[in-house]
């Protein structure tokens, strides 16, 4: 043998070789969530066309997430899949 063709050993450490690549890479079809985004009240009146008591005495409007003893924020995701099943609550009618 030549060393051009020569070939040096593969050295592995902390265990097994890794198993030999058996077809094509696939890459994951699925996109990655993003985060939440947490609103603030004015956000969430604004969207909801509603007020501030409205919203906090409302039965079934989304739960708000307590960050402090003064501070409070809903989940976007939550806020407009309520507004969606508003929407729908009005289109059976």
């Amino acid at each position: 043998m030549r060393p051009s063709e020569q070939t040096n050993p593969v050295q592995f450490q902390h265990g097994t070789p890794p198993a030999p690549n058996s077809g094509p890479v696939t890459v994951n079809p699925i996109t990655p969530v993003k985060p939440d985004k947490l609103l603030r009240i004015d956000d969430v009146m604004e969207l909801t066309k509603l007020g501030k008591s409205s919203i906090y005495a409302m039965p079934g409007f989304p739960a708000r997430v307590r960050l402090s003893s003064r501070c409070v924020r809903w989940k976007e995701s939550l806020v407009l899949a309520w507004i969606a099943s508003r929407s729908a609550v009005g289109e059976e009618q």
